[in-house]
């Protein structure tokens, strides 16, 4: 998944417009953040930080790299602690990020599979 698909998926489960999420950057038009979003920019460094600057819940390995939970566990605090609707989704991600593993293995093993039977007929 690119880095792109990543942030539509922050932005919708954020529950902001692409303007929003782009303001809460600090850039007035969205421009940017469109470009990113259909692949025609990749997000420098500087964005990438302005984003976990203003949404510090939002896991930077995830946001990076693609790897574990959309948000990072805050402490439970009553100011800090994630809602169970955070969590559901954070769970729903992570079902759907297994799935795509387990279909690649699953490929994977297909191929492997054939190489295996087209070496035993030989």
């Amino acid at each position: 998944m690119e880095i792109g698909d990543r942030l539509q998926q922050l932005i919708e489960m954020l529950d902001v417009s692409v303007l929003e999420f782009a303001r809460q950057l600090g850039e007035k038009r969205g421009e940017k953040v469109y470009h990113i979003l259909h692949g025609r920019l990749k997000p420098r460094y500087e964005t990438l930080q302005k984003i976990l600057v203003a949404y510090p819940q939002v896991n930077a390995d995830w946001l990076l790299r693609g790897e574990g939970m959309m948000f990072r566990t805050l402490p439970q605090t009553p100011s800090a602690a994630i809602t169970l609707d955070e969590r559901l989704r954070n769970m729903e991600f992570l079902l759907f990020q297994l799935n795509e593993r387990v279909a690649l293995l699953q490929q994977t093993n297909d191929l492997l599979r054939q190489e295996l039977e087209a070496r035993r007929r030989k």
